[in-house]
């Protein structure tokens, strides 16, 4: 948990909850509750053990860095057509919108787990003296309210929420078998066919969703959503998705000496060295010494709609209004990359 940026957290809720709720009373000849000293040391010792880097000066600089958000070379996430900061200074009210993650579990969700959830948290509700409920109820709540008001937001940061999720859905499951099985006390196989059902549509027809969305499956929505793919996250459900299949048209069509503009520096200098295109010269639309309308010879410029940011979209705006536009890539029907040239 320590080790982990996305996990340190979780061994104080840990803590808050077992000093809250005693999950646990200790047997006569037992130790106590408290939690000795040498627990934590020992914690410690094997993290630096494990990980000898973290004595390194250079480290500590660069996590300084990283906290005072010195490292972002661009920002913003384009969230449901809306460009939002998304850094964790904007908080609680200045980044992405505080109902980000409840959209997610809306429409990205299947429906049945949904479904599963929301009786879930209300049979959890109901019953939260009882260690089990109280235990789900705190770590949903936990997760959900301080992550909304961090201004920076990712779906990758659901990881650690899902876990959750799924048991207040197996807690929803459960209540809906007993009352369906209540219905036909009478019955010697009201057990075995509500059991069945149960399964076949909180576990398989799930599951198929999954299959069936294969390997594009960040872009699944549900039926709430249907037609919105790639709409409300297009940096998390396509990230670079297309861009390969962009960059080889352009190596494929660009003349000598072309310029190809992008944000993706990296994956970009790969597959020009992998496409035999070396000679092409490479930009970044967000990079403060880059014009579009100055550069001269031809130029290709591959916008991808989830790399929309604060530091380009006046240059992609010119891009869209002034070069034209020769190429898209499409995933699962849905644009991912749009290619434009002007010679």
């Amino acid at each position: 948990m320590i080790a982990s940026k996305y996990f340190p957290h979780y061994l104080g809720l840990n803590m808050l909850f077992h000093h809250n709720f005693h999950a646990y009373q200790p047997k006569p000849g037992e130790p106590g509750a408290k939690t000795p000293l040498l627990f934590f040391l020992l914690i410690g010792v094997v993290l630096v053990a494990v990980s000898p880097a973290l004595l390194m000066p250079q480290v500590w600089q660069y996590m300084n860095a990283y906290m005072g958000e010195r490292l972002l070379s661009h920002s913003g996430y384009l969230f449901a057509g809306q460009l939002y900061k998304n850094n964790m200074s904007s908080s609680p009210f200045g980044g992405t919108p505080v109902y980000f993650y409840l959209v997610f579990l809306a429409i990205k969700v299947p429906l049945f787990i949904v479904a599963g959830f929301l009786l879930g948290l209300i049979v959890a509700i109901k019953r939260r003296r009882e260690i089990g409920y109280a235990f789900l109820i705190f770590m949903f709540l936990f997760w959900i309210v301080p992550y909304s008001l961090i201004g920076g937001k990712w779906l990758r940061y659901t990881l650690s929420l899902m876990p959750i999720v799924y048991m207040l859905a197996a807690v929803g499951v459960i209540a809906l078998i007993d009352w369906a099985k209540s219905k036909f006390p009478e019955s010697k196989h009201a057990s075995v066919v509500v059991t069945g059902v149960a399964v076949a549509l909180f576990v398989v027809v799930p599951a198929w969703t999954a299959f069936a969305h294969a390997p594009h499956y960040a872009l699944y929505t549900n039926k709430l959503a249907a037609s919105k793919a790639g709409f409300f996250f297009p940096h998390d459900e396509f990230y670079d998705d297309g861009l390969r299949e962009a960059i080889s048209y352009i190596c494929e069509q660009a003349p000598p000496g072309a310029t190809i503009a992008h944000e993706t520096p990296g994956v970009t200098r790969y597959y020009l060295k992998e496409f035999g295109r070396t000679d092409l010269n490479s930009k970044t639309i967000s990079a403060g010494d880059f014009s579009p309308l100055t550069q001269s010879g031809t130029v290709y410029v591959i916008a991808q709609r989830g790399r929309t940011y604060f530091e380009n979209r006046a240059e992609l705006e010119v891009v869209r209004s002034n070069f034209q536009k020769v190429h898209e890539v499409t995933i699962d029907g849905v644009s991912a990359v749009e290619i434009f040239v002007k010679h």
